[in-house]
């Protein structure tokens, strides 16, 4: 009798459970939500549509990555529908080696160069064991997940921007009542390249290129992205003083607000 007891009470249990997770995927937010995640002095973005796809671009230095991700994603959410490796500096791709690993992964985009350095080699090495599709951006695409959202991605190269080791891929999201612009580490000569464009570079968030860097984030593209919120994502008290106190004034002028990850950690922005 103690033993049917027992049995009754584990299908119990397994069916509370059950009805719990169906219950977290049905009602899920349906809202865009951008978390720049605290990963110390690097950078990653997580990205939550409300078709309930999930993008990552760059997954900081090491692996503390993957503490921000189970803190900002359900336990049953195992996987990212895209990774965007921005450029193959540590403090981007490094956190990424163990993310694929313990993640599913739909697609990586990246931007692959004559020669690789080794740690793209052995990420795309890596990538290719786990059957992770790969897409080597040339110029650029757009994303449509709907009409209302869609993804734009540009390889700074197609704008003859060559010299600068820093080239990362730009991206700009635009999803409902919510845009913003990623822009790696890319300087002020790359944005210059974009202000040249035809393109809409006008977001409401703009997460400060290479960390706040005073070679970045010049005042003319400030002013045409024009965004209500400047996201930083650097380390506390880090070696490069990033952010620059010049940048921060500067959008401080143009009453742009700022957060920061080294002041308060991950910082997470929603759209209606």
């Amino acid at each position: 009798m103690k033993k049917k007891k027992y049995l009754k009470l584990i299908i119990l249990g397994l069916i509370l459970l059950g009805s719990i997770i169906l219950f977290c995927l049905v009602s899920g937010d349906k809202r865009t939500e951008i978390d720049f995640l605290d990963v110390g002095q690097g950078d990653s973005s997580l990205i939550k549509l409300p078709n309930d796809e999930v993008i990552l671009i760059d997954g900081g230095p090491d692996n503390l990555v993957l503490k921000r991700l189970g803190e900002n994603l359900p336990f049953y959410k195992r996987r990212l529908d895209l990774i965007i490796l921005s450029h193959p500096h540590d403090d981007h791709i490094m956190g990424l080696l163990e993310i694929i690993k313990r993640y599913e992964v739909g697609v990586i985009i990246y931007v692959g160069e004559e020669n690789n350095p080794e740690i793209l080699t052995l990420f795309l090495q890596k990538a290719k064991d786990r059957n992770i599709k790969l897409i080597d951006l040339k110029n650029e695409i757009n994303i449509d997940y709907s009409p209302e959202c869609f993804l734009h991605l540009l390889n700074p190269e197609s704008l003859n921007i060559k010299e600068d080791d820093n080239n990362s891929i730009v991206a700009k999201l635009n999803c409902g009542s919510l845009s913003a612009i990623f822009s790696g580490d890319n300087n002020s000569a790359v944005e210059a390249a974009l202000l040249k464009t035809q393109y809409d570079w006008s977001a409401k968030i703009l997460k400060a290129s290479h960390h706040g860097s005073k070679t970045a984030n010049s005042e003319a593209f400030l002013q045409a992205v024009k965004p209500g919120l400047l996201a930083v994502s650097a380390g506390v008290d880090n070696r490069f003083g990033h952010p620059n106190q010049e940048v921060l004034e500067r959008a401080k002028r143009l009453k742009i607000s700022i957060k920061r990850t080294d002041k308060i950690g991950t910082i997470r922005v929603f759209g209606s």
